[in-house]
Order: C-alpha cells, then sequence, then structure tokens
C-alpha cells in the first residue's frame, strides 16, 4: 500500500514538472516570435507618406514615413512656416533614415520630397478688415475701400498659436493713397509686409429698386451705398432732404447714386389739362379756363393758353387743377 501512494505521488510530481517545461517552451517560443517579428520590423524599408504634413514646428520621422513605429517622435528637421512648403533633397531623407537604423530607398526617383505645415488660414477679408479698423482709429471713424497689392494674400497661423493677428506699423503715402503695412498673424510670430491701395468712402442715397418715368420715390426705395468719395459726381445728392415727395424725371436703374436733376416734383397739373385761371386784385377776383402747355409741379410756373382770349399766357400752380395769374396776364377774353 505504502509504495502504491509513493509511486502515485511521483507519478503527478512528474506531471507537473512536465506541465512546467511545456508553459515555458511556449513562453520561450512567444518571446523569441515577438522578438523575430521586432526584428523584421527593424529590417523592413521605411515607407513615404502620399502627403507629408507637420503639426508643429517640427518635422519628424513620423510626419514623413508611415511605418516610422519607434521613430514616429524623432525630429528630421524644424517643419516650414503655417501654410508653407519646402522641399527636401531624397539623399539627404535617405542619409537621416539609414543613421537611425532604418532604411529608405528612393524607388521612384524623387528629385523633391515636398513637405508642408498645417495652420489656421488668415484670408484676404480679415486682412483689410484689420487695416479698415486701424484706418478708422486714425481717422475719426472714417472708412475706406481697400485694395491689396497682392489679391491672393493669405497669412497662417500655426494650430497651437496665442493671440489674435494684429497690426504692428501702417504707413500711407498720401500722394497716391497707397499704403504699407506689418501684421503679426500670432503672438510672437513672424511680422507680415501687406501692400495696397486705399479709397475714402462716402455714403450716398441709391434707388433699391428702378423707378419709372414720373413714379414718385418712397422712402423705402432708398438705400445708402458707399461711394469712393474721388467718383462723386456733380449734383449727386448728400442726404434726405432733396428726396421727399419727388418723383423721377425719367427711368432710373436700382443702385444707381441719386443726383438733383433725376428727380422732379410730381405733376400736379399735366400737359393738355383744362384748368382753371384766377386773378384777385383790389377785392376783384376774376377767373377763367386755360390750357396748360407742360406739366407742372405745386408752386412752378407754368404757360397756358387762356381759352377765352386764345393768348398764351405765364401762371402759378396753386392747388391740383388751379393756377393764379400774374398782374400782366390777360385773364379775361
Amino acid at each position: 500500500m505504502h509504495a502504491f501512494f509513493h509511486s502515485y505521488h511521483l507519478r503527478r510530481v512528474s506531471t507537473f514538472i512536465a506541465v512546467l517545461l511545456l508553459l515555458f517552451a511556449a513562453g520561450a517560443s512567444l518571446a523569441f516570435g515577438e522578438e523575430r517579428d521586432s526584428a523584421a520590423f527593424l529590417d523592413e524599408p521605411l515607407r513615404l507618406r502620399a502627403q507629408i504634413e507637420s503639426q508643429d514646428g517640427f518635422l519628424r520621422f513620423g510626419d514623413v514615413f508611415s511605418n516610422a513605429g519607434v521613430l514616429s517622435q524623432t525630429v528630421l528637421t524644424r517643419a516650414p512656416e503655417p501654410g508653407r512648403i519646402v522641399s527636401l533633397d531624397p539623399a539627404w531623407l535617405s542619409g537621416k533614415a539609414k543613421a537611425q537604423g532604418r532604411p529608405w530607398q528612393n524607388l521612384s526617383s524623387l528629385k523633391r520630397v515636398t513637405v508642408g505645415r498645417a495652420g489656421r488660414r488668415i484670408g484676404t477679408e480679415q486682412i483689410r478688415t484689420l487695416i479698415s479698423q486701424e484706418l478708422g482709429y486714425r481717422a475719426d471713424g472714417a472708412r475706406y475701400e481697400i485694395a491689396l497689392s497682392n489679391r491672393a494674400q493669405t497669412l497662417f497661423t500655426p494650430l497651437d498659436a496665442m493671440g489674435e493677428p494684429r497690426i504692428l506699423s501702417l504707413d500711407i503715402t498720401q500722394s497716391n493713397d497707397t499704403f504699407s503695412a506689418r501684421i503679426m498673424p500670432y503672438e510672437n510670430g513672424s511680422a507680415v509686409e501687406v501692400k495696397g491701395r486705399l479709397w475714402r468712402l462716402t455714403q450716398v442715397p441709391a434707388l433699391i429698386e428702378p423707378l419709372r418715368a414720373n413714379e414718385e420715390l418712397l422712402a423705402d426705395n432708398v438705400q445708402w451705398i458707399d461711394v469712393r468719395e474721388n467718383r462723386v459726381r456733380p449734383g449727386t445728392l448728400m442726404d434726405s432732404v432733396g428726396l421727399q415727395g419727388m418723383a423721377a424725371k425719367r427711368a432710373l436703374r436700382a443702385g444707381q447714386a441719386l443726383r438733383t436733376d433725376d428727380l422732379k416734383r410730381p405733376a400736379t397739373i399735366t400737359k393738355g389739362e383744362i384748368i382753371t385761371i384766377t386773378y384777385a386784385v383790389r377785392g376783384i377776383r376774376l377767373s377763367s379756363q386755360g390750357r396748360a402747355l407742360a406739366d407742372a409741379a405745386l408752386g412752378a410756373p407754368l404757360r397756358v393758353v387762356n381759352l377765352h382770349s386764345n393768348r398764351t399766357i405765364d401762371v402759378v400752380v396753386t392747388a391740383p387743377g388751379l393756377a393764379s395769374a400774374s398782374a400782366t396776364a390777360s385773364v379775361g377774353g
């Protein structure tokens, strides 16, 4: 009986040792496999990305190669300015890779490797706004039309930049209204020079919708538009005082700046209309009929034919259908 238990114990110990050996062998095999895979990965040639773009001020292996692995955060060189691109020499890039123990072969025979840097865009509209605000501070709120010499002028700021773009200096040449501005796109960034031309603006009334000849001008059909001061034509209305109760002399188009000779008082009496002509002197009041020879507004002079005498006389329109004759006019027949 004792021999039986002794034999059984030996078998259990042997089995346990065998399991341990199997587990150790399996672990060693896995570890060897991982080491072999890692070695194979280190021997794998680097693969160039189709589009290379840095996210900050440095260009790293991971920005350039898609399988950089542990080299991903290793710096290659400084990145270009935000929004800019630079070209790298493939031979230089291959040497950098070789120095890190990872080969890269220029199998596509690239002449240059193009690298960009991400950034936030500051477009022409924002640039003009910055310059306009600076001009407003200097000129007591005056407004300007601004044209940049480079119509596609664009600035960029890094994705992690602090501060807003601001004007460092603004110089104006009064003789030809050109300017030169130095703009800092972001805090501690490099100043960029922006050049252009400007025109001082003024506001004038213009039509929202077209008017037909003789159509009355209504207040809700007038808007104020910006025009260059040097383009304001003689007779252009500069306020709304002369617009009340006016009508178009001729057809006027929408958006057209209004001038004094575009408008007239609406006709109180129209050409060919039969009107009553009155004449009062020393308590005597005479009246007669006449035919208007033209359109005339209230208070305007008008020539009419006296239907009794068939003579042409000058009158002044006093109301719709009514006019008064001067002291020298022949009212009666």
